[in-house]
């Protein structure tokens, strides 16, 4: 019985290899009841991201400090609708999801200087990254992530 056990918790550790958590959607222009709040075209603009983590705990742990720098400057973002984070219980992947009004304040976002510092003071982390964007109607805010996913595997760029 102690083998059968061993292999039960084997195949339970590598299931929940795939099992990830995620935050709550949120932002200044979005409210759970209401939807989208911000003014703005029927259109919105979502960015995907996935960073696969490798080396050790420090550049892993800088990572997240940047993770949380960026995140902490979202909520000030002209044109910010919402963000999602995402990654795995027991894995090396981690997912972003933001959702803006339109390309421009993607792009103000993403050239950034808190943004800017965060993807180089993590290159030593990454194995591999993902990127995404595409345009969803407002109605279909927030993306569920399976979805998300999907989009960013079908269409997104992939770097190793």
């Amino acid at each position: 019985m102690p083998k059968r056990r061993l292999a039960i918790a084997a195949l339970s550790l590598l299931a929940l290899g795939g099992c990830a958590i995620a935050t709550p959607f949120k932002g200044p222009g979005f409210d759970p009841k209401e939807g989208v709040t911000l003014e703005g075209p029927d259109q919105v603009v979502v960015a995907i991201t996935k960073a696969v983590l490798q080396g050790d705990s420090s550049e892993r742990s800088g990572f997240w400090t940047n993770v949380r720098r960026v995140e902490a400057s979202l909520e000030s973002r002209q044109g910010l609708i919402g963000y999602s984070l995402r990654r795995q219980l027991f894995g090396a992947t981690a997912w972003t999801m933001t959702v803006w009004v339109d390309e421009a304040s993607l792009d103000a976002f993403v050239g950034s200087r808190v943004h800017q510092t965060a993807i180089e003071q993590s290159l030593p982390a990454l194995s591999q990254t993902g990127f995404a964007r595409v345009e969803v109607g407002r109605d279909d805010i927030p993306l569920p992530w399976d979805r998300a996913v999907e989009i960013l595997e079908e269409d997104g760029r992939h770097y190793d």
